[in-house]
C-alpha cells in the first residue's frame, strides 16, 4: 500500500502570509500538484505543524487544499498547531481523521502526541507512553508509530536543540516491542533515514522549506517535498520527492 507523508505546512490565515520570506501556501500548492500525479496512493499521513499562526482560517485553507487529493488524511498535531482549533475545523471534513490507531495495508499506525504547549521541543507524557506501549502490545502484525518530533538527533544542531527530550523512554518501549518496525516524524524540515536498536526512523521533508543539513543557525534550503512509502507485509520502502 502506498501512503504519502506531508508535514510542516506552516500556513497562515492570509494566503499571502510568509514564513521567513517564503510563501507557504504557494509551496503547499506545488507539493500537492506533484503528489496528485503519483499513481496508487491510498492515504496520507499529515505529521504536524499545519499552521504557523494557530488560526482557524489556516486550518480551513489546509482542509480546502488537501481535499483536492481525494484521499483520506490521518493527522497529528505539531508544536506550532493549536490542537483544539485544528480538531474542531478538521472534524467538519469526513476525509480528515485524527490519527490515534488505524490499520492500513496490513500495518498498525499509532499516533503519539509529542507536543508541549508553548515549547518547540517535544516530550511524551507518561500516560501517552503507556498508551503507546499498550497499543503496540495489541498490534497484530507490523506497527509504525507516528509522532511530530524526531526522537534521534539528525546531526543538525538547529533542529536537535528542539527534538524529543527525553527520548530514552520512547526508545525503551520501542526496543521492547516486537511489532514496532518504524517511527515516522516531521519537525525536522529535512530528509532523514536513521535506525536505532533495530528500529527505523523516517523524518520527512517539509512542504514549506527545509533547514540546511548541519546548520547551527537559520539557513534555509528552498526545496519543497513529500515522502511516499510503500508498505508490504515484510517491510516498507520509501522515497523522497522534491518539487
Amino acid at each position: 500500500m502506498k501512503i504519502a507523508q506531508l508535514t510542516d505546512l506552516h500556513l497562515f490565515a492570509d494566503k499571502n502570509g510568509c514564513l521567513l520570506g517564503r510563501d507557504t501556501h504557494a509551496a503547499l500548492a506545488r507539493v500537492l500538484a506533484g503528489l496528485g500525479k503519483e499513481e496508487g496512493v491510498a492515504a496520507v499521513l499529515l505529521t504536524g505543524d499545519v499552521s504557523q499562526d494557530e488560526s482557524e482560517a489556516s486550518y480551513r485553507l489546509a482542509a480546502e487544499a488537501l481535499a483536492g487529493l481525494g484521499l483520506p488524511v490521518h493527522w497529528i498535531a505539531g508544536n506550532h498547531d493549536k490542537r483544539q482549533t485544528m480538531a474542531r475545523v478538521f472534524d467538519e471534513h469526513g476525509f480528515l481523521h485524527p490519527l490515534e490507531r488505524t490499520e492500513l495495508g496490513g500495518w498498525t499506525f499509532i499516533g503519539v502526541d509529542s507536543c508541549v504547549a508553548g515549547q518547540d521541543g517535544g516530550r511524551i507524557a507518561d500516560a501517552e507512553l503507556e498508551r503507546m506501549r499498550r497499543l503496540l502490545g495489541e498490534a497484530d502484525g507490523p506497527a509504525a508509530v507516528v509522532l511530530h518530533h524526531h526522537p534521534l538527533a539528525v546531526g543538525t544542531p538547529l533542529l536537535d536543540d528542539c527534538m524529543l527530550s527525553p527520548a530514552a523512554p520512547f526508545w525503551r518501549i520501542a526496543a521492547a516491542s516486537p511489532a514496532l518496525k518504524l517511527a515516522i516524524c516531521g519537525h525536522a524540515h529535512g530528509d532523514y533515514s536513521l535506525a536505532y536498536r533495530g528500529k527505523a526512523l523516517e523524518a520527512g521533508p517539509a512542504t514549506c522549506f527545509q533547514w540546511r543539513q548541519g546548520a547551527c543557525d537559520i539557513e534555509i534550503d528552498d526545496r519543497h517535498g513529500y515522502r511516499l512509502f510503500d508498505f508490504a507485509a515484510d517491510g516498507y520502502s520509501v522515497r523522497t520527492v522534491f518539487v
